[in-house]
């Protein structure tokens, strides 16, 4: 049997990562391609993401109040239960579809790092997860960018999320200047590493259509021999 791929969808918050998942599980399941996805954090649904979620609502306190190194720990554990799932559905042969994956803990919390040390901080994210932990690498990332400007609108039109409580936006979501170091790091690690792909999810100071946008990711998992 053919082993399964991991697909993974990256980018700051805002950029159209849900609707790209359900679309691309939309296609798998009308061409009968065996699959499954994930979403992390999973909030409701592991012990480690609810207290990821508590971090991110506020509950410890602002990002700045959290160090990089500790932040990383609830998100990197939530992945570890998911980890025996993961390489049982790839023994499978499933494409897996995954919203946001070691590279989002990588990126968020070496943005509240020095510059000079973020690069080896991503390094250190990575080896923790692939390396200690042993979860399972993925075969292409898209990185889904989106101007600042643009991403910050649509967050005002998201809906409420369980997690938050009252609140409209997460702590990472509400710090402006953080998001734009994240979507720095992140056009900085798509470069590095070749299983890496930027889909533009803007043009002309507009949001492209989703369908557009779908078209970007299916070209290149054909290209690429993922599907």
């Amino acid at each position: 049997m053919r082993r399964g791929k991991i697909i993974v969808l990256e980018g700051a918050d805002g950029t159209g990562k849900a609707t790209q998942k359900e679309l691309l599980i939309s296609f798998l399941t009308t061409k009968g391609i065996p699959h499954s996805s994930l979403d992390f954090p999973r909030y409701a649904d592991s012990f480690f993401g609810a207290l990821a979620g508590r971090m991110l609502k506020g509950d410890f306190g602002q990002s700045k109040d959290i160090p990089a190194h500790l932040a990383t720990l609830p998100y990197a554990c939530d992945r570890w239960l998911a980890k025996d799932e993961l390489h049982q559905w790839l023994s499978e042969g499933k494409i897996i579809v995954i919203n946001r994956y070691t590279a989002s803990s990588a990126v968020y919390q070496a943005a509240k790092v020095p510059p000079a040390q973020q690069h080896d901080f991503v390094n250190w994210v990575y080896r923790m997860e692939y390396d200690i932990i042993g979860l399972p690498r993925e075969n292409i990332t898209f990185y889904l960018h989106m101007p600042l400007e643009i991403s910050q609108q649509l967050l005002e039109k998201k809906g409420q999320r369980t997690y938050l409580g009252d609140e409209k936006k997460d702590i990472y979501e509400k710090n402006t200047a953080m998001q734009e170091t994240v979507i720095q790091l992140y056009s900085e690690i798509a470069k590095r590493y070749p299983h890496w792909r930027v889909i533009e999810c803007a043009k002309d100071g507009s949001v492209r259509p989703s369908g557009e946008i779908q078209k970007d990711i299916l070209d290149e998992l054909i290209r690429n021999k993922i599907l």
